[in-house]
C-alpha cells in the first residue's frame, strides 16, 4: 500500500521534471544566441538559456544530494530501535555524500581564469571571488560523478543483472 502511494507521486512527479529538462535543453540547443557581450575586450556570444540550464541542473543535483540525505537519516532512525549495527550501514549514503564534497572541495581551484590574457570579471568590472571558483569545481565534480552514477545504476537495471542474481 505504502508503495503505491509512493509511485503515485513519483511517476508523475517524474515526468514533469524530464518534460520541464526537455524544454529547457530545446530552448538551449534551439532557440539561438543571446545578445554579444564584450568582456575583458572580447565578444562573446553565448546560447540564450545557458543560465535556465545550468540553474535546472543545480535544482536536480542539490535535490538529488538533498532526498538522499533525508531517505537515509530516515532509515536510520527506522533501524537503529531494531538492530543499532544495522543501523550503521544505512549510513553508507550519508558517508558517500560527504566523501564525495570534501574529494571535490580538495580537487577544486580558486585561481582565476584567464580569457585570452585577462582575468574575467563580473558585471560591474570586479574580479571574480574565488569562492565562486571553488563552488562551481565542486558542483561541476559532484555532477559528473552522479551522472556517471545514475547512468551506471541505470544500465544495470536496464540489462537486468539484479534479477539473475540469487538472494
Amino acid at each position: 500500500m505504502k508503495a503505491d502511494s509512493c509511485s503515485r507521486i513519483s511517476k508523475p512527479l517524474f515526468y514533469v521534471m524530464m518534460a520541464v529538462t526537455v524544454v529547457i535543453i530545446g530552448l538551449f540547443f534551439f532557440v539561438g544566441f543571446g545578445e554579444t557581450e564584450t568582456i575583458n575586450g572580447n565578444d562573446l556570444l553565448a546560447p540564450m538559456f545557458t543560465d535556465a540550464l545550468l540553474y535546472w541542473i543545480y535544482a536536480l543535483t542539490g535535490l538529488a544530494v538533498v532526498l538522499v540525505l533525508i531517505f537515509s537519516l530516515a532509515s536510520f532512525a527506522k533501524k537503529f530501535k531494531d538492530s543499532p549495527k544495522e543501523a550503521m550501514k544505512s549510513l553508507m549514503g550519508v558517508v558517500v555524500i560527504v566523501v564525495l564534497f570534501v574529494v571535490a572541495y580538495l580537487l577544486s581551484s580558486g585561481e582565476p581564469i584567464y580569457v585570452n590574457g585577462k582575468q574575467l570579471v563580473d558585471a560591474d568590472d570586479n574580479p571574480i571571488a574565488s569562492s565562486a571558483y571553488v563552488l562551481t569545481d565542486v558542483l561541476l565534480y559532484v555532477q559528473y560523478v552522479l551522472l556517471a552514477a545514475s547512468t551506471l545504476a541505470t544500465l544495470y537495471g536496464l540489462l537486468g543483472i539484479s534479477k539473475s542474481v540469487k538472494k
